[in-house]
C-alpha cells in the first residue's frame, strides 16, 4: 500500500510530455497530449493505512512509557501530601472521630517535609448567599483551640476563603524554617493548632462561630524524635578516708669496730747522714745513686766472668 502511494504520487507529479526520470513508464493508456491524472481525494498527508489517530495513540503510548520510566528510576520520597476541604460537611470535622488530628513529617528523610493543600468553598454562580460559606482560618494556641475564643489581638492568619465563586487553595509544607519574613516555622515535637470561628453572617467573628457548631478545627502534630535524656554514670560510694601510718625505724644492731694491732719490728739499719734530711731532693738522689751502683756490680761481675775465660784459654795453650 506504502509502495502504491509513492508510485501514484509520483506519476501525479509527472508533467505533460516529460518522461520522468531514470525513462519510468507512464501508465497504461497515457499519451503526450494526455491530461494529468485526477489526484486521490482520499489521499491526504497521512499514507494509506496511517491515520491520524494510530499516530495519536502512538504518541500517547510513547508518553506513558517515559512516564512509567521516570518514575521507575526516580528516587522514592517519603513525604505525604494531605488535600483538606474547608468547609462544614467534611467527614474530617466530626466530633466522633479524631480524624482532625494529624501527624506529619513522620519517620520522613532528611530534607523532605509534608504537604497540606487547604481548599476553601466553591460554589456555582446562582448559588444563595445563606447556603455559601466563607471562613478565616487562624493559627492559635492551645487554650484557643479547646475553647474556640481567639484571645490574642493579632492572631496569625492562615487563609482567607472569601471568594465563593473562585477556586482558592492554600499550601502549607511543615518545615522548621521559611523563606518568607515572618512565615510559620514547624519545629519538630511541637503542636500547631487551626480553627475556623466564622458564621455565615459574620465572617471575621472571632468566638464561638463554627469552630463550636461544626467543631471546625484542626490539629497538625510535627513528629521529632524522642527526646534523649542525659544518663547520669552511676553513683559511687563516698572514698574511705585514708590513715597515713608513719612506721618507725627497724634499730640498727650496734656496730663492732675489731682493732687489730700489728707489732712493728724496727730494724736497725746504717743510715748516712743525708737519710735523715728534710729535703726530698735528697732523697731522691739517693736513690738515683743506689740504683747507679747496682749497674755497676752487674758490669763488674761480668768483666770478672770474662777474666776468667780469657785466662781459662790462655792456659789451655
Amino acid at each position: 500500500m506504502v509502495l502504491g502511494y509513492y508510485k501514484r504520487s509520483f506519476y501525479r507529479a509527472v508533467g505533460k510530455g516529460w518522461p520522468g526520470p531514470l525513462h519510468v513508464k507512464r501508465p497504461p493508456g497515457g499519451t503526450v497530449d494526455s491530461a494529468p491524472p485526477v489526484p486521490d481525494p482520499n489521499m491526504g498527508l497521512w499514507p494509506p493505512g496511517l491515520s491520524c489517530t494510530s499516530v495519536l495513540r502512538t504518541v500517547v503510548v510513547v508518553l506513558f512509557s517515559l512516564q512509567a520510566f521516570v518514575l521507575a528510576t526516580a528516587a522514592p520520597s517519603s513525604a505525604h501530601f494531605y488535600t483538606i476541604h474547608w468547609n462544614s460537611s467534611n467527614p474530617i470535622f466530626r466530633i466522633d472521630n479524631t480524624d482532625n488530628i494529624i501527624d506529619v513529617n513522620r519517620e520522613n528523610l532528611k530534607f523532605e517535609y509534608d504537604q497540606v493543600n487547604l481548599i476553601c468553598p466553591v460554589y456555582t454562580p446562582g448559588t444563595r448567599d445563606d447556603e455559601m460559606e466563607k471562613y478565616i482560618i487562624y493559627n492559635v494556641s492551645k487554650d484557643e483551640y479547646e475553647t474556640c475564643r481567639i484571645t490574642n489581638p493579632n492572631p496569625r492568619i492562615i487563609a482567607v476563603c472569601d471568594k465563593p465563586y473562585k477556586l482558592m487553595y492554600f499550601t502549607i509544607t511543615f518545615r522548621p524554617f521559611t523563606p518568607q519574613p515572618g512565615g510559620l516555622e514547624f519545629l519538630p515535637g511541637h503542636d500547631y493548632y487551626f480553627i475556623s470561628t466564622s458564621t455565615s453572617d459574620d465572617l471575621h467573628r472571632r468566638i464561638g462561630g463554627r469552630c463550636t457548631t461544626h467543631n471546625m478545627k484542626i490539629v497538625f502534630k510535627v513528629w521529632g524524635p524522642p527526646a534523649q535524656t542525659p544518663t547520669q554514670p552511676p553513683t559511687q560510694p563516698p572514698p574511705r578516708p585514708t590513715w597515713w601510718s608513719i612506721t618507725p625505724p627497724r634499730p640498727t644492731p650496734p656496730s663492732t669496730t675489731v682493732t687489730t694491732s700489728r707489732t712493728t719490728v724496727s730494724t736497725t739499719k746504717k743510715s748516712k747522714a743525708y737519710n735523715k734530711h728534710p729535703n726530698e731532693v735528697v732523697k731522691s738522689e739517693e736513690l738515683t745513686l743506689g740504683g747507679t751502683s747496682s749497674a755497676s756490680v752487674v758490669l763488674s761481675n761480668a768483666i770478672l766472668v770474662c777474666v776468667a775465660i780469657l785466662r781459662v784459654l790462655h792456659s789451655s795453650r
